[in-house]
């Protein structure tokens, strides 16, 4: 699954990071009570150092318009080091230079939308935070009577990026419409989620398709006037990548996690990206 294309990263373009490959930037935002970790389970002591990409896209991590590294795996990155009493700092990278970054100890856990597979499970250890899926988004005005990526899709004209899961997925659907005799879904690709999406809000198109993260970017964060039509799906776990056998900072982070489950954080922050629909909790 491709990670979301969105216009508005386009201001990272002029940020530039330099330090043997990565940069890192210090945190403002004050600890509370004494650290629940130390070296050599981080690298710095009262420092959580966190792996996030430079290259990141909304609404998990990426830069805004005054350069400043913002999103939903942002706030929990400082939310959980607060958890812990550290100070966050967060070290940023290339997405592909995420692992390799980790293992060559400058950074302590990585939270860049990292998918959890069984390849990734070999070499770093994982606390889920958050899934990642496909959606259906379609206009608040005019839904165009459509329920989800099931038949409801059939001869309808659904907007797509070209290459993504959701290309895939409407072909399929397409078939499926095909072959119950029902007409064939009308699929067109626009690289370009926010024209897109203005196109569904103009009736042009009946439904545009991408993660579930994009889509709930632009309906809390541009006020695009369109909605999810059913689940998100074909999900995956994101998760806290930490170094193999770093037990002590895995189920500190776990801890963190788990009191900012209870004490209604996480539910919050997930509320302000629009992606409460891709919570653990389900």
């Amino acid at each position: 699954m491709r990670k979301a294309l969105v216009s508005a990263t386009s201001a990272a373009a002029s940020i530039a990071f330099v330090l043997s490959g990565c940069s890192s930037s210090p945190e403002s935002e004050p600890t509370s009570g004494p650290a629940k970790v130390a070296p050599p389970a981080i690298i710095q002591a009262d420092t959580l150092k966190v792996c996030a990409p430079n290259d990141g896209t909304p609404p998990s991590v990426y830069h805004d318009a005054t350069g400043t590294l913002v999103g939903s795996e942002v706030d929990l990155a400082n939310a959980l080091a607060e958890k812990l009493g550290l100070q966050p700092q967060m070290v940023q990278s290339g997405f592909a230079a995420m692992i390799p970054t980790l293992q060559a100890r400058q950074c302590d856990v990585i939270m860049a939308t990292l998918y959890i597979k069984p390849e990734r499970e070999q070499v770093v250890d994982f606390v889920p935070y958050l899934y990642s899926g496909t959606a259906v988004s379609v206009s608040k005005e005019h839904p165009a009577a459509i329920t989800g990526m099931d038949d409801s899709l059939c001869g309808k004209r659904v907007m797509v990026a070209i290459g993504t899961t959701a290309e895939a997925l409407s072909q399929e659907q397409s078939e499926k419409c095909t072959a119950a005799g029902k007409q064939p879904v009308d699929i067109n690709r626009n690289n370009q989620a926010a024209v897109s999406i203005q196109q569904v809000q103009n009736g042009q198109m009946d439904a545009y398709l991408d993660t579930a993260e994009t889509i709930g970017y632009y309906i809390t964060k541009t006020g695009a006037q369109i909605q999810f039509a059913g689940e998100p799906f074909g999900t995956i776990k994101v998760g806290a990548a930490t170094l193999k056998g770093n037990t002590e900072l895995h189920n500190a982070i776990q801890q963190g996690l788990d009191e900012l489950i209870s004490d209604g954080t996480y539910a919050e922050i997930l509320g302000q990206w629009g992606q409460t629909d891709l919570s653990i909790q389900k």
